[in-house]
Parts: structure tokens; C-alpha cells; sequence
């Protein structure tokens, strides 16, 4: 049996000494909150999706919303969504700061039951897929003329044909039921 004198005594550590406050505690914190409304101001501006049609207010009474070539952050929102290459993305966006070309929203919706209906949406030789859904769904469109955008449908969700509607700033306009191949054109 292990004697009292056998076993490990613990020491217990010397007291540290007495903070004494820092004058430049206080000064740090308030830099610190400066600097995060900074950042967090600059941030919020420069997010491309904050310019996204995501409310009526956001759309015009057209089918059709186009974006100022003035609000670079709203040319940029509309260029980032576009489905194609980078290299792309910067010739459209240039194009249209300097007025050569118009961007535009067009936001869709499923006009009954969704249930897969795809849809085919084609300005200015560039042609975007999409998957109707009961939230909205923005499509930026690039036109480079006043030619009409087409709608084509492309695919029936579950039978009873490809139902699709625009969302705009006065509500939902449903458009007829259509059927695989059939296109309709939205002149902006």
C-alpha cells in the first residue's frame, strides 16, 4: 500500500497578476464596428443577385423589364445569370453599357401544376432552357435588335400540355396551354 508520501502532490499555479484596462480597447471596438458597416454597406452593393426581379415593383407592366445600361449593378446581375461563356458575359455586358445591345427580364412561372414543363427561351441567337416551377423564374434576355423573343416549348412535365405564364408588375398573364414544338413570340 502506497504511503502519503508516495503520491504526486499537485501545485497550484501562481496568481496572475491584475489586468489593468486598456485604454485602446475601446478604440479598437469602435474601428472594428466602423469597418464591419464598411464592409457590409460595400458588400450588399456589389452582390449581382440583389438586382433580380424578385417582387411585382421590380417588373414593368411588359412582359419584358429592361435593365438601364446606367445601373451598372443591374447590368451585371442580368449578364451573370445569362448561360453562356465568361468571355460571352463580358462582350454583352460591354455591348450594353455603351448602348449597343438591351438586357432585358423576362420572369416565368408555371401557370397550373408544376410539374416539369420546360420551355425554350431564344433573343438574339442565344437560347436559354428552363424548367417551369410555381416560384418565379427571371430569365435575362440579350437583344441586339427589336426582333421578337421566342418561347418554344420543349418539353411536357407530366401530360396535359406545357402551361406557362409572365409575371408582371400588374400580376401573372397565363398563356395558352401549348404542346411540344409549339412556339409563341413576345415582342418587347
Amino acid at each position: 500500500m502506497p504511503s502519503s508520501n508516495d503520491e504526486p502532490q499537485l501545485e497550484l499555479p501562481l496568481p496572475l497578476p491584475a489586468r489593468q484596462p486598456s485604454r485602446l480597447a475601446p478604440a479598437l471596438l469602435l474601428l472594428g464596428l466602423i469597418g464591419g458597416g464598411v464592409y457590409a454597406a460595400t458588400d450588399a452593393d456589389t452582390k449581382p443577385n440583389t438586382k433580380i426581379p424578385s417582387r411585382p415593383e421590380d417588373l414593368s407592366a411588359n412582359v419584358v423589364t429592361f435593365v438601364s445600361p446606367d445601373d451598372r449593378a443591374a447590368v451585371a446581375s442580368a449578364v451573370a445569370v445569362l448561360k453562356v461563356a465568361p468571355p460571352q458575359r463580358a462582350e454583352i455586358e460591354q455591348a450594353v453599357i455603351d448602348r449597343r445591345q438591351r438586357l432585358g427580364w423576362i420572369v416565368f412561372t408555371d401557370s397550373m401544376d408544376p410539374d416539369g414543363d420546360t420551355v425554350a427561351v431564344e433573343a438574339s441567337g442565344l437560347t436559354q432552357q428552363i424548367v417551369l416551377t410555381k416560384a418565379w423564374t427571371p430569365v435575362a434576355v440579350a437583344l441586339a435588335d427589336s426582333g421578337p423573343i421566342a418561347v418554344t416549348a420543349v418539353r411536357d412535365g407530366q401530360g396535359g400540355g406545357i402551361t406557362v405564364a409572365f409575371a408582371t408588375s400588374t400580376g401573372t398573364m397565363p398563356m395558352r396551354i401549348l404542346r411540344p414544338g409549339e412556339r409563341i413570340e413576345v415582342v418587347p
